[in-house]
């Protein structure tokens, strides 16, 4: 086994994201995780769901790169020059673990080594030094379970048995395939009964934690040998089914599938018959499942990637160009939170700040530096929070806790940006109520303020390139094609290759950074640089242009800082007895304390700290209601969105028939949001320390895969952007998705119908079905056309161009309608529907060897007919 201290090869992305969906974990039916960070925020096209109305899986793929003796990736290797196998271990700790208060980092003093500076860019001193938020203790989960504590002598440590793993599965070419196990309870020291459901007179559930697949589609040269993760079906319950689940976050014996752990392989040269171990936490690479993004197109305004960032400033890098590269992204995602949040659409917003901006003709002014353009800048930085607190007299989140801190808001001050829920919820007149942008952001975003950067001549004349568009919309185009170019660069005789680090820069881009109560994904340890064995800037700037030396925060090698064998043996399952307290987590930090344990991560340690059942927390966090009617805050709407232009709106808004809404009409349509869970009667309460929802909380646990989507569409409204954002649910879904065009011969003649139902009355009449001759639009989408059916009374034929249905009319076919909806031209994964005619009957095919081999019977090859997608 080769010495791997300078990793030769390591795995990518290092950090991994599979999301919950109920739908099958096929690589043809889910959505893979983004490996260019913003690559898919425009595509229009976007079919969460699959066919027949499940929830798309989000699955993570990874790869092996080979690295320089740097340890920098230089080059994907291929199964035709190396044997891969890859390895899983994963588990989920929630029950296991501690209640959730608040964010138990909140009291800890993180600059007690060097009170001049800031070693952490993510959280305020102001935490610390005014207490304006402390971290509230936290007792076990599941406290009618004895911990090692608190058990009498001799009876053994049932606790462990709370914890689903860790579960093993591996796979290679010569088994492609692995559904990861689980039970809950977890049956220890090898028997086969669990203790605990034992006593509770039941048995242990089958709680399976996902599915790992080898790749081995050689079509594919860039995804041949990689490994799919896929998540596990959503499944959330408790054992003793009279248990509801009447907790935001903390629910005694219930238990769910979400889970984290390492990904692991051996790598074979095949030539030199060398074997590399890729286990070590430099090499290896981390997963985690996480609830869905119910809009995965709307991107986090602050992500994790920040808060990694701003967990190591010692390496940050900028400079008078850097803060716009910085600044501009945080605009743009701030201005799209307009399609998940009712207070980002309405006024005062963001958004109309900036429609003021443009209307004025002045959008420039947000990358011009000089005097004309200041005073505008200023006026913007001010609306923001300072993430250093300073005690403005903002509105009062009401709650029914009782705290003993002095309540010092009372909504004398207007609201400031953004219009979110912070880590200091719990306590009511806290600055920290309200979520501010990590301190490294505001430090730029104030640097830009002051007009301290140059204008890249790319940046203008890419703006200037595009008049007509919205110039916000443009301006994310811009920062996308830097991420896309950065992602194709090439190594260069040998150089690092960036599109590695772009993977998992993509998976962290798309997570939550805060308010942390708990959070969307994961939490409150990610912003600390003990979570990471690596946190390295690798890159200074994510494109190579010379005009900006550092931008877009750079690009990082980021590795969790895990443990295996022995040592993951001795701190699995370790706690901090029955309660775990602030000054514990402060111990945690110093490396010499032996309550470092905690940052030594084994599977099932990132997620531990999240909400059991995960549809609890989910379904809860929704809008939050204050004394004033505007601005209404909410929680993650990127991620779990409030307010929603729905499908049926958007649809008739599309509407240009004689029966369709007036003009005036559809723009009140347009602009009548409507709240994401009406269809799961949450009651629409946001803060979960409140009451009134429980409805919510219950059936978020049986509906979550019913709620709607949020995915970009066009729109063609005079007045409007040419692009929406709309949520569709399951059952939008159904109608709008690719469904099969079933083939049938009867012996003379092919049929061909996008329905069931036709299906099987043509049957009864004699036709014999084929096979799915492809798959086409149930609805019609941009760019797609209607594929005509027309009969002759002997013959069917189809078409997608107008010009040849209306010849074919003259020609005595009658129109019979519409058989999906295809493209004229090659469209993303696309493939040609050849038609041939042997003078009584039209055939149509995907495939180039069924046609090849009908021309040989006699049809003629009449060419492409149109597009459509492959079974």
């Amino acid at each position: 086994m080769k010495d791997q201290e300078k990793p030769k090869f390591r795995i990518y992305p290092s950090i991994g994201i599979a999301r919950m969906g109920n739908g099958p974990a096929n690589k043809n039916e889910v959505v893979f995780s983004p490996e260019v960070p913003w690559k898919n925020l425009f595509d229009l096209d976007l079919q969460p769901h699959t066919p027949y109305g499940a929830l798309k899986k989000q699955a993570q793929r990874f790869y092996i790169y080979k690295c320089d003796k740097e340890g920098n990736p230089i080059e994907k290797i291929h199964p035709n020059d190396y044997k891969i196998e890859w390895s899983v271990e994963v588990a989920n700790k929630k029950p296991f673990w501690y209640d959730f208060n608040n964010s138990l980092d909140l009291s800890v003093d993180l600059d007690k080594d060097s009170k001049s500076k800031e070693n952490n860019k993510n959280l305020s001193k102001a935490f610390y030094e005014d207490r304006i938020a402390p971290g509230i203790s936290a007792s076990s989960r599941n406290p009618n379970i004895p911990s090692e504590g608190m058990k009498g002598e001799g009876i053994p440590n049932s606790r462990e048995e709370l914890v689903n793993g860790p579960n093993y599965a591996s796979v290679s070419l010569a088994n492609e395939k692995m559904k990861i196990g689980g039970l809950f309870p977890f049956p220890r020291n090898g028997k086969n009964n669990s203790t605990i459901a034992s006593k509770m007179r039941t048995v242990s559930k089958e709680v399976s934690l996902g599915t790992i697949e080898y790749d081995k589609d050689a079509a594919n040269v860039e995804h041949e040998g990689s490994l799919i993760f896929y998540s596990g079906d959503g499944v959330s319950a408790s054992l003793n089914p009279s248990d509801l689940n009447t907790d935001f976050a903390d629910n005694s014996n219930w238990y769910d599938d979400i889970c984290d752990g390492r990904v692991t392989a051996k790598v074979t040269n095949l030539k030199t018959g060398d074997i590399f171990k890729l286990d070590g936490p430099e090499a290896a690479a981390w997963i985690a499942t996480a609830p869905p993004d119910y809009a995965p197109q709307i991107n986090p305004i602050s992500s994790l990637y920040d808060l990694v960032t701003g967990a190591d400033p010692e390496k940050l890098k900028t400079d008078n160009a850097s803060c716009l590269s910085m600044v501009l992204p945080l605009f743009f995602k701030f201005y799209q939170m307009q399609w998940v949040n009712l207070g980002d659409f309405l006024s005062p917003s963001f958004k109309e700040e900036i429609d003021k901006l443009t209307a004025a003709g002045n959008f420039d002014f947000l990358y011009t530096p000089g005097k004309d353009s200041q005073a505008k800048r200023k006026a913007i930085f001010q609306l923001f929070r300072n993430p250093r607190y300073d005690y403005i007299n903002e509105q009062i989140i009401p709650s029914k806790d009782m705290t003993d801190f002095n309540a010092l808001g009372g909504g004398s001050t207007k609201l400031q940006l953004p219009y979110y829920v912070g880590d200091g919820i719990n306590y009511p007149g806290s600055p920290a109520q309200w979520f501010a942008i990590p301190p490294m952001l505001y430090d730029q975003l104030k640097q830009w303020s002051e007009g301290n950067f140059t204008t890249p001549m790319g940046l203008s004349t890419f703006m200037a390139d595009l008049p007509n568009e919205n110039p916000m919309i443009a301006l994310g185009e811009y920062y996308q094609s830097q991420f896309i170019n950065a992602a194709a660069s090439p190594t260069k005789n040998g150089t690092p290759l960036k599109a590695p680090l772009l993977m998992t820069r993509a998976v962290l881009e798309t997570l939550y950074g805060g308010g942390f109560h708990p959070g969307v994904e994961l939490t409150w340890p990610m912003r600390h640089n003990q979570m990471y064995c690596e946190n390295t800037l690798k890159f200074d700037s994510v494109n190579d242009s010379k005009e900006e030396k550092y931008d877009l925060f750079g690009l990082r090698e980021i590795r969790v800082n895990s443990v295996s064998g022995k040592e993951q043996d001795s701190v699995f399952f370790k706690d901090f007895g029955f309660l775990m307290t602030p000054e514990d987590v402060r111990k945690s930090m110093d490396k010499n304390n032996p309550e470092h344990w905690l940052w030594k991560i084994t599977p099932g340690d990132l997620t531990k700290w999240m909400g059991i059942p995960w549809q609890s927390d989910a379904g809860s966090c929704q809008a939050v209601w204050t004394d004033s009617q505007y601005p209404v805050p909410a929680w993650w709407a990127a991620n779990l969105p409030i307010d929603v232009l729905t499908h049926k709106s958007y649809e008739q808004i599309k509407d240009n028939s004689s029966t369709g809404p007036l003009l005036e009409t559809k723009r009140n349509m347009y602009a009548n949001r409507l709240p994401w869970l009406q269809t799961t009667d949450t009651g629409y309460v946001g803060y979960h320390a409140e009451g009134g929802y429980l409805n919510g909380l219950i059936n978020m646990v049986y509906k979550w895969d019913q709620i709607g989507m949020v995915a970009a569409r066009p729109l063609d409204l005079e007045g409007h952007p040419k692009t929406v954002y709309v949520s569709m649910d399951a059952k939008d879904a159904v109608t709008a998705s690719k469904l099969p065009l079933y083939e049938l011969y009867n012996g003379t003649e092919h049929f061909y119908t996008d329905t069931a139902n036709e299906r099987d009355k043509a049957e009864e009449l004699g036709y014999t079905s084929q096979e799915i001759a492809c798959r086409v639009y149930l609805s019609q989408i941009k760019d797609s056309l209607p594929f005509y059916r027309l009969y002759n009374g002997t013959d069917h034929f189809y078409t997608a161009n107008v010009t040849e249905r209306d010849q074919a009319e003259k020609n005595g076919y009658t129109l019979e309608g519409v058989s999906g909806f295809v493209y004229l031209t090659e469209t993303g994964d696309t493939v040609p529907f050849y038609r041939l005619y042997n003078g009584v009957d039209h055939y149509y095919t995907t495939s180039i060897v069924a046609r090849d081999k009908k021309i040989t019977e006699g049809y003629k090859d009449e060419g492409i007919a149109c597009y459509v997608f492959q079974n």
